[in-house]
């Protein structure tokens, strides 16, 4: 058998150990390992990834504090430029009796909430933060479908995620 450097030589089918030996002090183009660079965007590199859309900056995507049943957590989430004011009579009505019924789930508590004209201030309790995860998703999604109810619309309600600082 000729020595030659063709496919299957690169993949070492051969028999003879020796042959093995004499091929691995000189690599070929195909034995050797390289490494194709097929998407080059993204990555660690300053100012990398998808930029803020819209007029104001959106919630960046950081790991969020820690979060036990002992700490209590300020939590900011704001609506759709788009939408109208939550603070008409109607609408904060409907927002209470809402609120009231998503307020103790999952391990999560509504402790006190303030109703501003385009975004919402809950005070809540979890025991993990997947308590408060799943208890803010909860609560949010009651919302949004109660608002888009009343306001006879379908859609997104909330802009953003929601921002939470422990207290």
């Amino acid at each position: 058998m000729e020595h030659s450097h063709s496919h299957t030589h690169t993949l070492m089918q051969s028999k003879s150990p020796s042959r093995m030996q004499s091929q691995s002090h000189m690599p070929s183009q195909s034995q050797s390992v390289r490494q194709i660079d097929l998407f080059r965007r993204g990555g660690t590199r300053a100012g990398a990834g998808c930029k803020p859309k819209g007029d104001r900056a959106l919630v960046p995507h950081d790991t969020r504090a820690r979060v036990t049943r002992h700490t209590p957590v300020l939590v900011t989430t704001r609506l759709l430029a788009s939408l109208p004011n939550l603070r008409s009579e109607r609408t904060l009505a409907l927002l209470r009796a809402t609120l009231a019924a998503g307020a103790d789930r999952f391990g999560f508590r509504l402790i006190e909430y303030s109703i501003q004209s385009n975004h919402l201030h809950f005070v809540v309790e979890a025991q993990d933060k997947i308590a408060l995860a799943r208890g803010m998703k909860g609560l949010l999604v009651r919302v949004a479908k109660a608002l888009n109810g009343a306001w006879e619309r379908t859609g997104r309600v909330v802009g953003d995620r929601y921002h939470a600082r422990v207290l």
